[in-house]
């Protein structure tokens, strides 16, 4: 910032620190650039690139990690640059996507980034380079170096004035320091900065009292983590182990355990997976359970790119209850709508793969769908009245109706089923999971499900920011749209049900109850013992592994950062309604955060996953097309920091 002397201007250099060098660091690092070169600034400014992981990766996106775990996204679905169009300040920088760059990269065309900017892979991407369609899932490896060639281009764009300084350690803490932030890192540096942002990804909140008590009884317990930093290597061969989760983390820790340890999934037309799996002997047995107790669906094998989704019905729902200034419930206003769409994509999809299998023309069914009363149904409380009716009113119209009650809650009914029984039941349904998947664009449940994973993102913006009160209707419908939208690459289903097949996997079922008990050998000598149950079923096990990756809490964290801006009253939670949620309250058009008493910090930024509860879709990769809200978000904050430390 210029400090004006005799005969002209003196500027003394500013600072900006950036905590976290993963994708939203890397892109907040390329806003500024072009900020910077379409305002050009005299000031000198050292730029303060902080992380203990992989600068310009992140700990997830690890270089150096096994190529055995996989991107939950596809190639042709991810970039990290702006497009024309986007909703940005500063101009836009075109890039490749990450299939583009693959493209690049087998010399299938050019891109000038590229020419300007070669990015030589070790040979061990060779083979995954050649094999990537715009439809596959690539390593996180392999995704990690699109993010440190995207890294090396930001870099690159930034002006003269401006020197990064790398700093590959932990921030342990943020102090006030006069007009400043003290930042101090592990490796004893301090950091002065003018301007702070926190892009700091999943930071665990802390552990529950039960999960403290298995972590002290003294039997293996593997905590919730990412899964290359889950200690899975202590799980012995041949052990009972109990896995909580059967979301993407059961999907990486199953793999891990499996082909990590030498198994082989071999192609079998007999087996009802489609997949034989060849053990190592090094594997140890799963006993798999989670709060819905069914593993998450496969995605639809398209063969291209997903189709978009018809939100007709959802879109204009949207726009009339948010034309008011009155609170949008997700649960009255706009769930009806949401269902309504899914159940005329199922519909619609039948028609045109099984017409034999309708009652009634098309237009006939898609009218009555639009016709039921569903208002004395819907709830702020839970989605299953609106499904339950949809259901009744479409009884008689197909000789395959669809129940989409079903689907949110699939082991419904199964509450006095043995464990034999159950794992019968589940290993049918998802030999039906991975045909459905295989049928994709030509699967009416999958048509209606995907409208439901669809929804998501809009329904979460239409509510974000306290616009929408918290209702379980909310909650329990994101977290039917994770389960059928976010689910694994069809792959991983398949090798499931093989290693269900093998009898290395078994399924408990639902809502399970977990104990340890110590002190007591067993035959194989283990001391202490871990028992689920999950109605009538139980099973026991010598280790347990927590398979998800909780979400984080501003109010528990016991990351040293963390807490030292809770220390400072630098943050408060994001409470709508005066209910506090896990988000640090951070303002809408610069994302500082906010004080307890309620004004703006001078200096502090905290983008990203952290603040999800309050904004939507802080999860999500940006996708090409879609003018990504986390590029928005990026953007907005370097235009902040470049203001709050004076340069602009």
């Amino acid at each position: 910032m210029p400090t004006q002397l005799s005969g002209g201007f003196r500027f003394v250099a500013a600072s900006i620190a950036i905590i976290g060098a993963g994708p939203r660091g890397i892109s907040i690092t390329e806003r500024l650039a072009a900020y910077l070169r379409e305002r050009p600034s005299q000031t000198p400014l050292t730029l303060h690139v902080i992380d203990d992981s992989q600068i310009g990766a992140g700990r997830v996106w690890d270089t150096t990690q096994t190529h055995t775990l996989c991107m939950n996204t596809l190639a042709g679905a991810v970039t990290l640059f702006t497009e024309p169009g986007a909703t940005v300040g500063a101009p836009i920088l075109e890039g490749p996507t990450m299939y583009e760059w693959i493209q690049a990269l087998r010399g299938e065309h050019s891109h000038p980034l590229m020419r300007a900017h070669p990015h030589p892979l070790p040979t061990s991407f060779t083979e995954e380079i050649r094999a990537t369609r715009p439809e596959s899932n690539p390593s996180r490896a392999l995704y990690g170096e699109y993010l440190r060639w995207v890294w090396q281009v930001a870099l690159a764009q930034l002006p003269e004035n401006v020197t990064v300084v790398e700093h590959n350690t932990r921030a342990v803490s943020i102090h006030e320091y006069g007009v400043t932030d003290a930042i101090q890192l592990a490796d004893g540096t301090v950091i002065h900065a003018d301007a702070t942002v926190l892009a700091t990804g999943w930071v665990l909140p802390g552990m529950s009292p039960a999960q403290q008590a298995f972590a002290d009884s003294g039997v293996t317990y593997i905590g919730a983590n990412n899964p290359v930093e889950q200690d899975v290597d202590r799980l012995a061969p041949g052990e009972q182990v109990l896995v909580r989760g059967m979301g993407m983390g059961f999907f990486d820790l199953m793999a891990l355990v499996t082909i990590g340890r030498g198994g082989r999934f071999v192609e079998d037309a007999s087996t009802r997976s489609g997949l034989r799996y060849e053990p190592s002997g090094r594997e140890p047995h799963l006993a798999v359970t989670s709060g819905r107790g069914y593993p998450y669906l496969p995605k639809s094998e398209y063969h291209s790119l997903p189709p978009k989704a018809d939100l007709t019905r959802l879109r204009a729902a949207i726009a009339a209850a948010t034309a008011s200034e009155a609170p949008v419930s997700f649960g009255r206003d706009l769930w009806p709508a949401l269902a309504r769409d899914a159940y005329a994509a199922y519909y619609t999809t039948l028609a045109r793969v099984r017409p034999q299998a309708l009652k009634l023309p098309l237009d006939e069914v898609l009218a009555a769908i639009g016709a039921v009363d569903l208002d004395t149904h819907a709830s702020a409380a839970s989605i299953f009245p609106v499904a339950e009716a949809l259901s009744a009113a479409c009884a008689d119209f197909s000789t395959e109706p669809f129940h989409l009650a079903h689907w949110a809650d699939p082991l419904a009914g199964t509450e006095t089923l043995s464990l034999e029984e159950l794992n019968h039941c589940i290993g049918k349904r998802m030999a039906d999971d991975i045909r459905e998947a295989v049928a994709a664009a030509d699967s009416p449940i999958k048509a209606g499900l995907w409208v439901i994973s669809a929804g998501r993102k809009p329904s979460a913006i239409a509510t974000e920011n306290g616009r929408g009160p918290r209702e379980a209707a909310l909650s329990q419908y994101m977290a039917f749209g994770q389960m059928v939208g976010s689910g694994p690459p069809l792959f991983r289903t398949r090798e499931l049900l093989a290693l269900a097949d093998a009898t290395l996997a078994t399924f408990l079922g639902p809502n399970p109850t977990t104990e340890v008990s110590t002190g007591n050998s067993d035959a194989t000598g283990a001391e202490g013992t871990y028992t689920a149950r999950s109605h009538s079923r139980t099973v026991t096990a010598t280790a347990l592994a927590d398979a998800f990756l909780p979400g984080p809490d501003v109010r528990t964290s016991v990351d040293a950062l963390v807490a030292s801006l809770r220390k400072g009253s630098r943050v408060r939670p994001f409470a709508p309604g005066g209910v506090e949620t896990a988000a640090p309250e951070t303002d809408a058009s610069t994302r500082r955060t906010v004080h307890p008493d309620g004004t703006l910090d001078p200096r502090l930024h905290i983008v990203g996953i952290p603040t999800g509860k309050q904004w939507a879709d802080t999860t999500i990769s940006p996708m090409p097309g879609t003018n990504p809200l986390m590029l928005q978000e990026t953007d907005k904050t370097a235009l902040s920091l470049l203001t709050q430390a004076g340069l602009l």
